[in-house]
Formats: structure tokens, sequence, C-alpha cells
């Protein structure tokens, strides 16, 4: 990534600082981009490949305001810390709701910095954390929004985050550096294949300091930090459009079978 895609990049997400290799730097962009740059499936859905190189995703997300899922955010995100100076490896992990019910197809970033390592994610969607988390076990770690904890598991570890005093899984990952054909393959499958939840139904997720914004469907739910929630129905294309572009600050310009957005 050159440096003028790099300042670029911190318009987009409105961070107005000189950067530095510190942990506050890192903070500071991970909270800025999990609030600006919204996750979206519309590729998926709207039958648009999901290209994977440096130039298409940083014209997608910076350009033309659009989003993406953790490959997009994450290679995006992994590009601007290595033209800063960050020590970064790619991860791969498994999500989902069930314990090996997917394949490792959620891309994580691991960041070395003054000789600790920081796991870092600005693709996860509605529970994304908002800062970095130190890749130590069993240490409770506050975010811009909730708790989250890290734990050994199968000889690597699993994220977990504190909703209303529980611990929920997030994904399960190890410390292998994956290659860039590593996420070609699994934004293939996540992108193309019919079993793909990206392919089936909408889905966006946005978090800033106050509230994380999530749709699913038509379900369109806001839920506030220190507890509460607001769910509504999107009843109409027309009011999804307005949804999508006001709450989750999506582009829509160009895009065409818009009607797949109203797909339960």
């Amino acid at each position: 990534m050159t440096k003028e895609q790099t300042g670029k990049y911190f318009e987009r997400i409105g961070l107005d600082v000189q950067p530095k290799t510190d942990l506050a730097t890192l903070a500071g962009i991970q909270q800025r981009h999990t609030s600006v740059i919204p996750f979206e499936n519309l590729n998926p859905l709207l039958r648009i490949p999901v290209e994977l190189s440096d130039d298409s995703i940083f014209q997608k997300l910076v350009i033309s305001h659009r989003g993406g899922y953790c490959f997009e955010h994450n290679i995006l995100l992994m590009n601007v810390l290595k033209t800063i100076g960050f020590e970064v490896r790619g991860l791969l992990g498994r999500a989902g709701e069930k314990e090996y019910s997917v394949g490792r197809t959620h891309m994580i970033l691991l960041v070395s910095l003054d000789g600790k390592h920081y796991i870092v994610d600005t693709g996860y969607g509605g529970l994304v954390p908002t800062g970095p988390l130190l890749l130590l076990p069993d240490l409770v770690q506050k975010t811009p929004n909730e708790d989250y904890r890290l734990i050994n598991f199968d000889e690597g570890y699993r994220l977990e985050i504190n909703l209303n005093g529980e611990w929920k899984r997030l994904y399960d990952f190890d410390l292998q550096q994956q290659v860039y054909k590593d996420y070609e393959v699994g934004n293939w499958y996540t992108s193309t294949s019919p079993y793909s939840s990206f392919t089936k139904r909408l889905t966006a997720a946005r978090s800033d300091e106050h509230c994380r914004y999530t749709i699913k469907g038509q379900e369109f739910t806001r839920y506030f930090k220190g507890g509460g929630s607001e769910k509504r129905n999107v009843n109409s294309l027309e009011e999804m459009k307005q949804v999508l572009e006001n709450d989750f600050l999506i582009n829509l310009s160009g895009l065409t079978n818009l009607e797949r957005l109203m797909i339960q």
C-alpha cells in the first residue's frame, strides 16, 4: 500500500493523527475502522465476485464507501498496519454457532508490538472486537464496547465475549501463519457456495462507541452500550436502502438486483 492510499484510508475512517507504531495508534485505528467501515455481504448476496486483490479491496472499502466481510476488512487493515511499520501476520479461525460446524473461513490478524502479541479483528460483524486483545489466556479485557477473553482450546485459542454476564464463544484459532492462497480458498467458498450463509440473506453490522447496529434478513437491531436494544422489521426495499445508507453507511450506487436484499 502506498503512503497516498494510507492517507486516504485515514481520511475514510476519520482518524486525524500522525500514525505511530504504538498501542494507542493501533487501538485508535481499530475503533475508528469498525465505527465507519461496515461489515456487509452485498457482493455475495447480489452475485458479485468478492475480489481479494489489494487494489480491489482498497477501491471498494475506501474509495467507493462500501463494506465487506473478514477477508476484505482484515487484508485492508493488514496492508495499512504494515505500511505504518507494524509487524503483522494473518491467521485463520473457525467461527460459527457450533464447534466444528464450519471450516476455517474467518481471517484474523496477529500484531506483534514491543515483545507482546495482540489479536486484531475488524471483520467479525455484529460482535467484532473494537480494540486490540492481548494474546494472554484467561485475562478479561475491556474494549470500547464489551469485555472479551481468550482461553486455551484444542492446542490453540478461543475468543469469547461477555454478553449479559455470560461468556459466549466467537471463534477458535491457532497461530499458524497463512498465505494469500489460503484466504482465496476460504473467500471462494464463503462468497459463492449455496451452503454459505452469505449467499442466502443480507447480513450487515457496524459498531461505534455508543451502539452496535446489525441487520439479518429483514430484522434490524440496535444494541445500546450499557444494555438495552431496539428491534424492528424492515418491510420494503426503499426502507431497506435507507437503513443501509443511513445506519450502516453503505454506498449503494451502481448496485443492481437490490430486490435480493429482501430475501428472508
